[in-house]
């Protein structure tokens, strides 16, 4: 079972070895980068210049636009560290618990591949995914001890886990 935390996940980006962020597959038209305009996605993207664009142009060779792409881990790990965990395929709609599953297993294959990796992840689907926490904790909830999941929780907010 992973282990769950709250605060800023970006705290944890030097220390662990996947740093993995919830993300849709919807590609802009002509250049084809990722839409991250919201959450933990555009955080990224604001952090990362060209993040939108190289993960756009995986995903268009993975599985086109709005396609399933489950899991999307850099060709340049362990270097580059940043990753991608699907949680829906168009940006505006909510997250899908059957994604959030495809997801999930593709990552417990990943860490079954590379057990002594540590993984964050923020919370998936909930949030601009609009789905309930109690929903998606089922899911995750089968991930492995090396992967933490990480929720940000507004001040004055209790976490319900």
């Amino acid at each position: 079972m992973p282990k769950f935390k709250t605060g800023d996940m970006w705290t944890a980006y030097t220390a662990v070895d996947l740093f993995l962020i919830t993300t849709n597959s919807t590609l802009k038209q002509g250049e084809h980068a990722l839409v991250m305009g919201r959450g933990i996605a555009r955080q990224a993207k604001e952090r990362f210049p060209g993040l939108d664009t190289a993960l756009g142009r995986q995903i268009q060779a993975l599985c086109g636009n709005q396609g399933v792409y489950g899991l999307l881990i850099s060709l340049r790990w362990p270097d580059a560290k940043l990753g991608a965990f699907q949680v829906k395929r168009r940006y505006s709609q909510p997250a899908s618990l059957e994604l959030i599953r495809c997801s999930t297993a593709a990552l417990c294959v990943w860490c079954a591949d590379h057990p002594h990796a540590q993984v964050a992840l923020n919370f998936p689907g909930i949030g601009n995914g609009r789905l309930r926490r109690e929903d998606v904790l089922p899911i995750i909830a089968q991930l492995p001890d090396q992967v933490t999941i990480w929720e940000y929780l507004l001040p004055g907010k209790e976490n319900a886990a």
